[in-house]
């Protein structure tokens, strides 16, 4: 609606994983590089964690993007919520993008006949799970578990990352024989101060902005409200540009962020 407005290019506060707004904030760049380390060198396991919000999703569908360059084949799991068969039957079929057996053997066979094959074509595997901390049967975790048994004498045949909110971590601590399997984890935290300014200003930058669009106090305010939870940063934002459009504004005042902390609250 106000992308006119702005003579903007797309909608720069948007709650979807763009990796074309990908920001690398001091931490989610030490997030991304500590992926990277585990794919790139065929680790088993690595954990991503942060609170709801923190850009997680985001993190991996970067890594994601990258790595497909790179030749690697990912099976993104989006909704984990499932018992063992399903979620190996979900990892499958992403692979393969055709129906799959429904026997939980002929299912592990065509697991690993996939990476048998991929690996022969000198490319590597990622199974990317997110909101990982909504699994609830161990009978997943274990499953989980055993796909990493998929190995030569040198190398894992694929790589697993999990990624969810802080309670992720409280269950697999619980679950030793997964937790050894954890070649490194890390939480990422909210943005500071700074690292909001320089967010909203990149963000602002990638949908084709020019000029000042908040004004210094907008941007304290914003980062006051949200916590420096890019989530709720998106939230605000879009809703304040949005009753700034609303009465013929082209710069975001402090009132106006406090008009879109109201609005966000109600949607």
């Amino acid at each position: 609606m106000y992308q006119k407005h702005w003579n903007l290019k797309k909608l720069p506060f948007e709650n979807t994983p763009d990796t074309e707004f990908f920001f690398e904030s001091e931490k989610h760049e030490e997030a991304f590089s500590r992926l990277s380390y585990v794919v790139d060198e065929k680790k088993a396991c690595a954990v991503l964690t942060g609170a709801y919000g923190t850009g997680k999703t985001l993190i991996l569908k970067a890594l994601e993007r990258q790595f497909k360059k790179k030749g690697c084949v990912f099976s993104f799991v989006t909704n984990p919520r499932l018992d063992d068969l399903g979620l190996l039957k979900t990892i499958l079929h992403n692979f393969t993008g055709y129906n799959v057996p429904k026997q939980k053997e002929d299912v592990l066979m065509g697991i690993e006949r996939f990476l048998r094959e991929t690996m022969q074509d000198g490319k590597h595997v990622v199974v990317a799970i997110d909101e990982a901390q909504l699994i609830n049967d161990e009978n997943v975790f274990e499953e989980l578990r055993l796909l990493l048994n998929f190995q030569t004498e040198t190398r894992f045949m694929l790589t697993l990352i999990l990624s969810g909110q802080p309670e992720l971590k409280e269950k697999l601590d619980s679950n030793k024989q997964f937790s050894q399997r954890i070649t490194l984890s890390y939480r990422l935290t909210p943005l500071d101060f700074e690292e909001t300014k320089k967010y909203v200003l990149h963000r602002l930058e990638v949908a084709g902005a020019e000029g000042r669009v908040f004004d210094e106090r907008a941007i304290e305010l914003l980062f006051e409200r949200s916590g420096g939870i890019p989530r709720w940063i998106n939230n605000i934002a879009n809703m304040s540009m949005l009753a700034a459009f609303s009465k013929g504004e082209k710069v975001v005042t402090e009132a106006l962020v406090a008009e879109g902390v109201e609005s966000s609250r109600q949607v």
